[in-house]
């Protein structure tokens, strides 16, 4: 029998007993990486909360280092990632239904396994040890004899040896290497190639069919191990503050591995390096920002002295490019719903350096706009993230044909709205972090007859790993 209960002002999922000691409590102090990556998962499972929300919420409690801190996000972002290929897995060893396990444990296991299989730096021996141990300081000693077994069993069933190709004993670890096991643990490829393809690289098998169909198999494979590795990340430079060849020549007498990158004002890291070590961050210099969204802002190309806006703007990352673009000279009015992302932007235009930006908050449904009409607009809609799953790996379990209908007024709406405040000379793109054609190209030509003169310019389409996130860009005009 499972009850819902709160505790700190968080809603948990507990089985119910007499007893207050059975109740998984939030500790004082996160103090291992395991452990917090524990709380964060359950957080996940329970509330459908984003790992990074949770993390920014439970910040105070965290006492770890920052190489601690990072592991914990390895393994809870990787855990939700890849939990259909972990509960595959899981499940080959278990001699009881699935739901007959309590889901706390289920998590335990799975990050267990996630640590045994996927995660090449951690020991056998360690991610077994420090999940059994895990069970003891979450006050669960009766869990350790089967976290134990499970973990050993499909220990034992690794080999050494690594495919190239897709295999019913075999699991992606990155691109054309696959894991080894002694026997098959997942659906043949030659039989069931979507469903195969849906266990080992963990996503919905709708998802894995869209894309067979639409991209092949060495397309897809393509997609589905990008969104399951840690992409490069991109800097774009602020111009105001420095250029890029200097920024370039500082990150490197730094140390850092870096290289120009496709858009103008990109840098791509080459190298995995934390943000507090890269000089210039604190100091406006530049901003941690996809190509694919960098090229949102270089499409619409807004000029100093106009009068802009961006619709759906926090947390700002596009925003400040806009204004960097104009020369921090002009109107830039960038609205958003809710407060607090609104105080985001504020955030980021005071380290840039940025003055023109008019933070406003609207309503869903709002008709009128601050300073409408404009020159131009940037409409970078809620999207299902399907670009950025990668980034986002709570998104890839909920994306269906209804979250993308209802998405999809909401688009319309946006692009409609957006289109009734733009000067007649004015020039609008149209963005999301999707890949989707439903999202894209589908939802504009169902908009676009009902504004004669209004027609597409320019398209970015930008498949994911070629060569960053996936997304969509059109310029209208």
């Amino acid at each position: 029998m499972w009850s819902v209960i709160v505790k700190n002002n968080h809603i948990w999922k507990q089985k119910s007993t007499s007893s207050s000691s059975d109740e998984l409590l939030l500790p004082q102090y996160f103090r291992s990486a395991r452990e917090l990556a524990f709380f964060l998962i359950e957080e996940y499972r329970c509330q459908d909360q984003f790992v990074s929300d949770s993390l920014q919420h439970w910040d105070r409690r965290i006492d770890l280092s920052p190489q601690d801190r990072r592991l914990a996000m390895e393994i809870s972002i990787g855990v939700i990632r890849r939990q259909l290929t972990l509960d595959t897995l899981i499940e080959s060893q278990l001699s009881r239904p699935r739901e007959k396990v309590e889901p706390p444990l289920w998590t335990l296991l799975q990050i267990g396994v996630y640590q045994l299989v996927i995660l090449d730096q951690i020991p056998d021996h360690a991610a077994v040890s420090e999940t059994v141990e895990l069970a003891s300081k979450l006050n669960r000693v009766r869990w350790k004899k089967m976290v134990n077994a499970i973990l050993r069993s499909i220990g034992r069933l690794q080999t050494d040896e690594i495919a190239t190709t897709p295999q019913a004993n075999a699991i992606p670890l990155s691109h054309n290497r696959f894991r080894s096991f002694t026997k098959s643990l997942l659906d043949d490829p030659e039989t069931n190639l979507v469903g195969y393809l849906s266990q080992a690289f963990s996503f919905p098998i709708a998802l894995i069919s869209d894309w067979l169909a639409q991209y092949g198999l060495e397309q897809t494979q393509q997609i589905a191990q990008w969104m399951n590795q840690r992409s490069p990340l991109f800097l774009r430079v602020n111009e105001l503050k420095t250029s890029r060849d200097v920024l370039l020549k500082e990150l490197g007498e730094a140390g850092i591995q870096v290289s120009l990158g496709n858009e103008p004002q990109s840098i791509r890291l080459d190298e995995f390096v934390p943000l507090e070590s890269l000089v210039g961050f604190d100091t406006g210099q530049f901003t941690i920002q996809d190509e694919s969204a960098i090229a949102a802002g270089n499409l619409l190309g807004p000029q100093p002295g106009d009068t802009v806006l961006d619709l759906c703007a926090a947390p700002g990352t596009k925003t400040t490019h806009l204004a960097e673009l104009m020369q921090n000279q002009g109107t830039l009015v960038a609205t958003d719903v809710s407060e607090d992302r609104l105080f985001k932007i504020e955030q980021n235009a005071s380290r840039l350096g940025l003055s023109i930006i008019i933070p406003s908050k609207v309503r869903l449904r709002e008709t009128e706009l601050p300073e409408a009409p404009f020159d131009a607009i940037l409409v970078d809609v809620p999207c299902s993230n399907s670009g950025v799953l990668g980034k986002r790996p709570e998104a890839r379990w909920r994306i269906d044909d209804t979250a993308i209908r209802e998405l999809n007024e909401i688009q319309r709406y946006l692009i409609q709205l957006a289109l009734d405040h733009l000067k007649p000379e004015g020039k609008l793109v149209y963005s999301t972090c999707s890949f989707d054609r439903r999202e894209n190209e589908e939802l504009l030509q169902s908009v676009l007859p009902q504004y004669p003169g209004r027609r597409i310019i320019s398209e970015n389409q930008h498949l994911p790993g070629n060569p960053g996130d996936g997304g969509y860009q059109a310029l209208i005009q």
